[in-house]
């Protein structure tokens, strides 16, 4: 890949700190772009009199960068040759997929207090419909093989109605019904994403999309963040010079629970439309608004960017609730229903009968419900934390069930262990983490358990943060 010197100009963005000389800052500048996936290992950047001419320095300040980034490894120059990202880069590429989710996945043995994962126990409507399935079974029964490999027309039209009420223009040729909100995820980015072009995430991001990412043969590109939120103007900056396929963004952000203002989605839904970038809206959390306020869905906003949208039952009612569903163009739509049903020939037909109940019948008393408990468990985990005395800084969140939660000082690998070994064990940011060394302070705190769990789980890490 080649990196003009127009292109390179255009991505870094107030590229001078002030801080040391000129040809460091330059350099520093090149190294953080590397480090977020804009630049990858391989890639030919411009040569010294052409960056020089574009960023109107003198070409020795350019060499001396240059120099700075062959005597760190960053740069490989061969005579003749433009110079390239070297192999340094190859490290950025941080830990593997597997080993990100095994760190948010629950263990072999139960915990005392479970908090590795944001995973709900199932609302009450739940419990009720398994343990008395009734004329839910029969209807399940009713279609003979158990198989409803396009999606259950009954629970197709229920998601249709679901996305319409919050303004999705949805049609049924469009929906595309899943194995919960992951594999909607795995299969708009496998068929989005090519592998010569980045997926654009938010730099703490959900671990699950990255073997997506991984499997389209693809890398993530770090969209910068603030403590509140997304950096839009940085952002839209990186979207216009990388011009990525996908940008994967979440409702209220995994894991720190933040939102984007309308007016500021307008503006990145406008950038992606001008690169060509398709939007994934994961609005799995989207109706966990604990202020009170959700986000409107990209694909309600009339920009006329392309959004895939992706939702499911997951975090409202019950995480074992494998169902979901994707939002996307018909022709998009009917391609990802075949995929999907080649892989696992489609959900459990009951469990899609049980959905079609509890999006018409259940969906807003059991929003309700849910975040009345989360709001309880959030206050009980605000209180523990001030009572145990813990310096540990978070944001309150927006939305979602979860708090970010930075330790000082700390190292959220060595603390996610000890926590672990205590029987409370929790996601370190690490695994979030686009750009390694970004969640090397934070792990992340699901408050989804009842208050009581919650106080007593954080008075067994106030012992081991001691």
């Amino acid at each position: 890949m080649r990196t003009t010197a127009d292109q390179l100009r255009d991505v870094l963005d107030h590229w001078q700190s002030g801080t040391g000389p000129l040809y460091s800052q330059l350099a520093d500048a090149i190294v953080s772009l590397a480090e977020a996936g804009s630049l990858d290992h391989g890639t030919r950047l411009p040569s010294e009199r052409a960056l020089a001419e574009a960023l109107h320095l003198s070409r020795n300040t350019v060499t001396a960068a240059y120099q700075r980034l062959r005597d760190d490894e960053w740069l490989e120059v061969r005579p003749g040759a433009a110079p390239t990202l070297g192999a340094r880069a190859r490290g950025l590429d941080g830990m593997s997929y597997q080993d990100r989710f095994a760190k948010i996945l629950p263990g072999t043995q139960a915990p005392l207090v479970g908090l590795s994962s944001a995973c709900p126990p199932p609302a009450p409507v739940v419990t009720r419909a398994l343990r008395d399935p009734g004329a839910l079974l029969d209807g399940a029964l009713a279609q003979g093989t158990g198989y409803a490999a396009l999606g259950d027309p009954d629970l197709v039209r229920a998601i249709v109605a679901h996305l319409r009420a919050r303004g999705i223009p949805a049609q049924p040729d469009e929906i595309v019904v899943t194995a919960g909100g992951q594999q909607a995820l795995w299969l708009a980015v496998t068929a989005l994403a090519g592998p010569s072009c980045p997926v654009a995430m938010e730099a703490v991001a959900y671990p699950g999309v990255f073997d997506a990412i991984g499997s389209a043969g693809s890398r993530p590109l770090a969209l910068p963040m603030r403590p509140d939120g997304l950096d839009v103007a940085a952002s839209i900056k990186l979207m216009r010079a990388a011009q990525p396929d996908v940008a994967y963004l979440t409702s209220f952000q995994n894991p720190t629970g933040t939102v984007l203002a309308e007016e500021d989605a307008h503006r990145l839904l406008a950038a992606a439309k001008d690169a060509g970038t398709t939007i994934i809206d994961d609005r799995i959390t989207a109706d966990l608004a604990l202020t009170g306020r959700p986000r409107t869905p990209f694909a309600a906003l009339g920009t006329g960017a392309s959004v895939v949208t992706v939702g499911g039952l997951s975090k409202v009612f019950w995480g074992g609730l494998r169902i979901g569903w994707l939002h996307a163009n018909a022709t998009l739509a009917t391609q990802l229903r075949n995929r999907k049903a080649a892989m696992d020939l489609g959900s459990p037909a009951f469990f899609q009968v049980l959905a079609t109940k509890f999006l018409t019948e259940d969906y807003d008393a059991t929003v309700a419900w849910r975040l009345e408990a989360l709001r309880e468990s959030l206050a009980a985990t605000v209180d523990a934390i001030v009572e145990h005395g813990l310096d540990w800084e978070f944001r309150t969140p927006d939305g979602g069930p979860s708090l970010w939660v930075r330790i000082p000082g700390g190292n959220a690998e060595r603390f996610a262990a000890r926590a672990s070994d205590a029987g409370v064990p929790v996601a370190p940011g690490t695994a979030f983490e686009v750009i390694p060394g970004g969640g090397t302070e934070y792990f992340r705190l699901p408050f989804y358990l009842p208050p009581d769990e919650m106080r007593l789980g954080i008075k067994i890490l106030a012992d081991r943060a001691a």
